[in-house]
């Protein structure tokens, strides 16, 4: 049983691998796993928790479920506390101007279901962040097996612990770009053919058959969020006395949308205690081992979770405190040593970029320039 939640929690917290599935009939448990996504930060909020239910990938009946508490709650050890508000399913957040982590505090979750389990997490005390001295690119050309080729940027860090004794940290990847589509030249089926219907969130509307601008358009200019799918922890292959060189946060590919402007490529730098290390690098073992066939996926996923009443449930996640450091920088065509390898968009994308492009916004970063 332990192994089925263990197995569906990475693909909870990371985006699954695609790998060939056999269904096998496996009983639904009357108890579901609950699953615990969150963490509080010395940056503002609001903190967001969220709640699942899952079952082992190999079944049938396998999937990813939001589910609602009784109360969720976040405290500190000098008596601060924040119960949080749902925002949707399975989800709970705080004030924009409530709860705030603060360095040298010490940080517990309460969640108390409806069928009255109550789960909490182990305190966690929030670290100084360290030091982020750097963030940097190379460029990459890589061979396929196929002969061709792919084109991109490996995005690195350079880091120190400062006056920390111990050198636990994650690193976050988030990298924007921005794009542009053509909502006024969307088609529906017409007979045989495909007649103009320009989107609503548009320029245009249709005026006795012909486009006639009436605003500024809400779907035409997106900026689009991508992330890091491998956690990036703290190792020793990269420590050289609380000094990390040339840590590798993620890789970035060149492509019709990545490079039609330019990439804001930031990483975040997260001080977290052992259990959280000892959490997210078992997910990264974890996630490595799915990738590769070769490699079974063996050991559990610690959790800083315990049930204190109700009935005995599964329970698996994490909750944890984190100070934080950022850097980012932007990577440009102007960049890329041969401007001929970013493939030219011949077509025009006729749907709303929100659409089109998962955590995507219309609203333009303070950053962009």
């Amino acid at each position: 049983m332990r192994k089925e939640f263990v197995i569906s929690l990475i693909l909870i917290v990371l985006t699954a691998a695609c790998v060939d599935r056999v269904f096998l009939d496996i009983p639904v448990p009357d108890n579901y796993a609950v699953v615990v996504d969150g963490m509080i930060t010395d940056q503002p909020g609001p903190y967001k928790i969220e709640l699942t239910k899952a079952f082992d990938i190999e079944s049938k009946n396998s999937f990813k479920a939001h589910i609602s508490a009784r109360r969720v709650t976040i405290s500190d050890n000098v008596g601060n506390s924040e119960d949080l508000t749902p925002i949707s399913q399975g989800v709970y957040q705080t004030d924009p101007n409530g709860i705030q982590g603060v360095i040298g505090r010490v940080y517990k979750l309460r969640v108390e279901m409806l069928d009255g389990r109550v789960y909490e997490s182990k305190p966690d005390s929030m670290a100084p962040p360290g030091n982020l001295n750097k963030v940097y690119f190379n460029y990459l050309e890589t061979n396929n097996s196929d002969g061709t080729k792919n084109y991109g940027f490996d995005v690195l860090l350079d880091s120190d612990a400062g006056r920390l004794s111990s050198y636990y940290f994650l690193w976050k990847f988030v990298g924007t770009y921005q794009v542009e589509t053509n909502p006024e030249k969307y088609t529906v089926s017409c007979g045989e053919a495909r007649c103009p219907a320009p989107l609503p969130c548009s320029s245009y509307i249709l005026v006795g058959g012909i486009p006639e601008y009436v605003k500024p358009c809400e779907c035409c200019l997106c900026w689009v969020n991508f992330f890091n799918d491998l956690p990036v922890v703290s190792d020793n292959q990269f420590n050289e006395n609380g000094r990390f060189i040339g840590v590798k946060a993620t890789y970035v590919p060149i492509n019709q949308w990545t490079f039609l402007f330019k990439v804001h490529a930031e990483v975040q730098q997260l001080s977290i205690s052992r259990n959280a290390f000892n959490f997210w690098n078992a997910i990264r073992k974890q996630k490595q081992a799915v990738s590769d066939i070769f490699q079974p996926i063996t050991g559990k996923i610690p959790t800083n979770l315990v049930q204190v009443s109700g009935t005995p449930a599964p329970i698996e996640g994490i909750f944890f405190a984190a100070s934080v450091s950022t850097k980012s920088v932007f990577i440009t065509p102007q960049d890329v040593p041969n401007p001929n390898v970013i493939p030219k968009q011949n077509l025009p994308y006729t749907n709303s970029c929100v659409t089109l492009f998962p955590f995507s916004t219309t609203t333009k970063p303070a950053y962009w320039e």
